[in-house]
């Protein structure tokens, strides 16, 4: 992961002063990862499939007249082919006119997988101390955070992104992600960690934000790009492992303690 620039403050400064014991204990893992993204999903193609039923029977005279068509068509230069024209006709258009779950919808479905891989790779930072968060309500908005990792080397809110395609710098240094600049998603990204970072009584710097990738290749790897890193996915678990330890075990579960208390589930 490439680092903030030099001038910019430590990535974690905390101390037991700033961070009263708390009441509670959270446990290790916590949330449903992807859960928001998957409900989206089913509530998407629920209210496809009931726009869908509403054209059936549109849909079925088109299959019906195709076939008509077709077989009657055949009639005229081979009757014994006739019925096979009228049936092969209708399954055919049968099969362009049947229920299909958009684009749209499916992507949200993608996403949930992606935040589930990420999840199964978190897990292994539980055994050495590291508290991990799935799925949270971001304050104030009704985005979610995918996940939110406190841990001896910091605070981080990750988000997963699952997609398909290049990504590519313009001349301006923007990054784009097929058709679609990425500055927006960025910045979303970025507003979630600040929100975080308020809700749980931390300086905003302290919460570092990262984009997950999954499916498309990082030009040069690793960026580091608006205030937050965008890195592959199977380099997560090392980068995180690798940064020195900030906290104690002690602060960690403070921190911990408090986010399970000032944050919800997103879903």
């Amino acid at each position: 992961m490439s680092h903030p620039p030099a001038d910019q403050p430590p990535i974690l400064v905390a101390t037991p002063d700033t961070l009263p014991p708390g009441h509670v204990t959270a446990p290790a893992m916590f949330g449903h990862p992807g859960a928001s993204a998957l409900a989206y999903y089913r509530r998407r193609r629920a209210a496809e499939w009931t726009l869908c039923q509403r054209t059936l029977p549109a849909r079925v005279t088109a299959v019906v007249l195709a076939g008509l068509a077709a077989g009657f068509a055949t009639q005229q230069v081979a009757p014994a082919l006739a019925g096979w024209a009228t049936v092969l006709t209708a399954m055919v258009v049968g099969w362009r006119l049947r229920f299909r779950v958009s684009q749209d919808a499916r992507n949200w479905a993608r996403g949930a997988r992606g935040e589930r891989r990420t999840a199964r790779q978190l897990r292994r930072l539980v055994r050495l101390g590291w508290v991990v968060f799935h799925d949270l309500a971001v304050p104030g908005s009704s985005a979610n955070a995918d996940h939110l990792v406190i841990g001896p080397g910091g605070i981080f809110l990750l988000d997963s992104k699952n997609w398909r395609g290049r990504l590519a710098f313009t001349a301006d240094g923007t990054l784009w992600h097929g058709r679609y600049p990425l500055t927006a998603t960025l910045a979303t990204i970025g507003f979630e960690s600040n929100a975080i970072a308020d809700a749980i009584g931390v300086p905003r710097h302290i919460v570092q934000p990262m984009m997950v990738l999954y499916g498309s290749a990082i030009p040069w790897g690793e960026q580091y790009l608006g205030g937050v890193a965008v890195l592959p996915a199977g380099r997560v678990l090392a980068t995180l492992l690798a940064l020195p330890p900030l906290l104690t075990g002690q602060e960690v579960g403070q921190l911990a303690d408090r986010a399970l208390t000032r944050l919800g589930p997103a879903a």
